[in-house]
């Protein structure tokens, strides 16, 4: 089968954009969620009332009601960027 330069160029261009649609950036979702408010914000959002970080797993909470409510499709990320996030967040100061 030969395919012209056109089409070559066509294919290639989709499969390009088809991979970067699920592309999530630990990076750029953890600035944003430091934008948004920061850990104490999204965790007083979590429990309905004023919270303070304290805990290791109060990232996940933190990150779960940031993203229930700045992007739900964040919900379908991979494990290991929802881990790097996490990270960022208990590493901040």
């Amino acid at each position: 089968m030969k395919l012209s330069k056109e089409t070559l160029k066509r294919i290639i261009k989709e499969e390009f954009d088809r991979l970067s649609e699920g592309m999530f950036s630990p990076t750029e979702i953890y600035v944003d969620f430091q934008r948004q408010g920061g850990r104490d914000y999204w965790l007083s959002k979590a429990h309905g009332m004023d919270m303070k970080y304290s805990d290791f797993m109060h990232a996940d909470q933190a990150l779960k009601a940031y993203i229930d409510e700045i992007n739900p499709s964040l919900n379908d990320m991979p494990q290991n960027v929802w881990s790097q996030i996490t990270q960022l967040i208990n590493d901040t100061v």
